[in-house]
């Protein structure tokens, strides 16, 4: 009876952690949806050195931290360390929503580096999905 109970116990813990799994998952791949091209778009924008473009969702709080007087430092400073992104390979590794901000995390390849992590922040400003953060890590 003992063992019964043990083997019920390691049953609900695995089909517990595979629901659970399976939603973090669903929730990365709605996230995704959306995110991936905004995300895609910043990244390739950055190795074409384009700023109007790499800007274009950023909402006017980033615009103003990261002005286009600002973007060529900022390129030297992530470019000078990882090199240029490698299109199409980044890779949704995780998301965070907490309130009305949406954080996704990217592992993407760049020249210099197989795995830099990749987190933008997204907010719905009018209707409209922002970018209000940028890290690499």
């Amino acid at each position: 009876m003992k063992k019964i109970k043990i083997y019920l116990a390691f049953v609900l813990i695995v089909v517990f952690g595979v629901l659970s799994l399976m939603t973090v998952l669903s929730g990365c791949g709605k996230v995704a949806q959306w995110a991936d091209p905004i995300t895609e778009n910043i990244l390739v924008s950055m190795n074409n050195s384009d700023y109007k473009s790499f800007s274009k969702d950023f909402d006017d709080t980033m615009k103003a931290e990261l002005s286009e007087d600002a973007f060529p430092a900022f390129l030297s400073a992530v470019i000078g360390q990882v090199g240029n992104y490698i299109e199409g390979s980044k890779k949704i590794v995780g998301v965070n929503i907490k309130n009305e901000l949406t954080t996704a995390t990217y592992s993407a390849k760049f020249e210099k580096s197989d795995d830099v992590n990749v987190e933008i922040t997204f907010q719905k400003i009018d209707g409209q999905t922002k970018v209000v953060g940028l890290w690499f890590r």
